[in-house]
């Protein structure tokens, strides 16, 4: 059985009108200085949901000597969904999005199809996170209106996952951009 050869031209293969554009160099420190803020940034939104999640565990008993609730596992999830989404997002090779080499069909396979597939299950599992974060704390902490410190905890879970977004977000960008230095060894 064969499969016709399609032929495409340059506008049809590719996933958006308009080509991602290739980024310029942003300073000789630059790459390294997104790298670094991209890390602090998600550092600084783990280590707010560690703090609510500490807090949550020591909070005194109310006057009717129930704890109403804390921090557990439903809340740890969206963080965990955003911390893989970023890991997948940023092992993706770059040069792998752009290539147009089109679908094989004798071989059956697109690297640019994967990567792109592999970079939306990415994009997916961090949305799902910080959707998560959304309604674990309208769920969890604004309907039953325990009030705060209760609803900081909620909080914390979003801004988490919000850090994890933006920290990917610039690292995706730092990776992109063009290195200062390239090293060609050839024999």
């Amino acid at each position: 059985m064969s499969h016709a050869q399609w032929n495409f031209n340059d506008h049809q293969r590719r996933v958006c009108q308009l080509p991602l554009p290739r980024l310029p160099r942003l300073g000789p420190k630059a790459r390294d200085y997104g790298v670094y803020i991209s890390g602090a940034l998600f550092a600084l939104g783990w280590w707010f949901f560690i703090d609510a999640a500490i807090y949550s565990k020591n909070w005194d008993l109310d006057r009717d000597g129930i704890k109403r609730t804390s921090v557990a596992f439903e809340d740890w999830v969206p963080g965990i969904c955003s911390t893989l989404g970023m890991i997948v997002i940023n092992v993706i090779d770059k040069a792998a999005l752009r290539d147009d080499g089109g679908y094989s069909y004798s071989s059956g396979s697109s690297i640019a199809w994967k990567a792109r597939l592999f970079l939306f299950i990415g994009f997916a599992l961090m949305a799902g996170g910080l959707a998560g974060s959304v309604t674990v704390l309208c769920i969890k902490y604004i309907v039953p209106q325990y009030g705060d410190p209760f609803v900081t905890w909620g909080v914390y879970n979003v801004v988490q996952n919000a850090s994890i977004m933006i920290s990917a977000a610039i690292l995706w960008v730092a990776q992109s951009t063009e290195a200062d230095y390239q090293y060609n060894l050839s024999l």
